[in-house]
């Protein structure tokens, strides 16, 4: 969604900017859309809905797909067979195939740029050692360490999240190391980690995915957006890895930032400045960047 405007307000006590570009990335976007034929489908035939973890990381969002409905799920052993959404994150190929044996139906609202680096993952040379920048423990991460090859065997990586992380890795002798990332990595963190790969291993290091393309453009964006206010707001799920991005870029321009989920976090220290910006993770939905811009306005009138 792409957003190019800004507001002053009564007597110019607050000017507010909002991120060029903010707001659902097509991933979102898609899984939400299958989120909502997942909740079809179960009520047409009678069966339960699931989501097989946080389908995205936006609490508000999850939660009202959950009043509908939808329940929570990690395993197929958690609850009877029904339909289960596939997260945007994507599963790895073990838990998808466990699925489909206890008798559930998939949705895959897997995203697409990270449907790609699984098969990325899937078809590399079986000589070749598959390193992953990313956040331990994330679902993304888990996705991308858990992909078979052709023999159903789960290919070995090497999760990877600080220059350390880097220093410990074998040198791995005279074969071909294949550079992964998480899709929505910090880009400064990725940057540096990159770096001390290709110094590491020289000719030997083969990259394999990119960070996602639409994640660059926002902290192009919010690169944009700093050089405007005093402050900024970003609006998204704490879980969120491209919007805590966001908060780190904000940090790394030396403005006061706030990292809040909705607008009944805003922060009443936020008045006290004359330029605001806005901006928000791929998975916050319009109606809660809304809420937050009517919460500021309002809030600046009442001063």
């Amino acid at each position: 969604m792409l957003i190019s405007y800004k507001v002053v307000l009564l007597e110019e006590l607050l000017v507010i900017e909002k991120s060029l570009i903010m707001g659902y990335c097509n991933g979102v976007a898609h899984v939400i859309e299958i989120a909502q034929e997942c909740l079809r489908i179960a009520k047409e035939n009678n069966l339960p809905a699931y989501s097989i973890g946080w389908f995205i990381h936006n609490p508000n969002v999850v939660k009202r797909f959950a009043d509908a409905g939808m329940q929570h799920i990690d395993r197929p052993e958690d609850n009877r067979p029904g339909v289960a959404l596939i997260r945007a994150h994507g599963i790895g190929d073990p838990l998808r195939a466990e699925f489909i044996e206890a008798g559930f139906k998939l949705l895959d609202g897997t995203c697409g740029t990270v449907a790609y680096s699984q098969r990325i993952i899937r078809t590399s040379n079986p000589d070749w050692h598959v390193v992953i920048a990313g956040l331990p423990g994330h679902s993304e991460v888990d996705a991308l360490s858990h992909v078979w090859n052709s023999h159903k065997e789960i290919v070995p990586v090497s999760v990877i999240e600080t220059v350390e992380d880097v220093d410990n890795l074998p040198s791995f002798g005279n074969e071909t190391v294949m550079f992964m990332t998480q899709t929505t990595f910090p880009i400064i963190q990725y940057d540096l980690l990159k770096g001390h790969m290709e110094a590491k291993y020289g000719t030997r290091l083969q990259m394999g995915n990119r960070l996602c393309p639409t994640t660059s453009r926002r902290l192009e964006a919010i690169n944009i957006l700093c050089t405007k206010v005093d402050a900024v707001i970003v609006i998204g799920g704490k879980m969120s890895a491209n919007t805590m991005a966001l908060v780190h870029v904000v940090e790394k321009n030396g403005l006061p930032v706030w990292h809040i989920e909705d607008a009944r976090e805003i922060p009443q220290e936020v008045f006290t400045y004359e330029r605001v910006g806005i901006t928000a993770g791929t998975s916050t939905p319009p109606e809660d960047i809304d809420a937050v811009y009517d919460a500021l306005k309002s809030g600046a009138s009442d001063e």
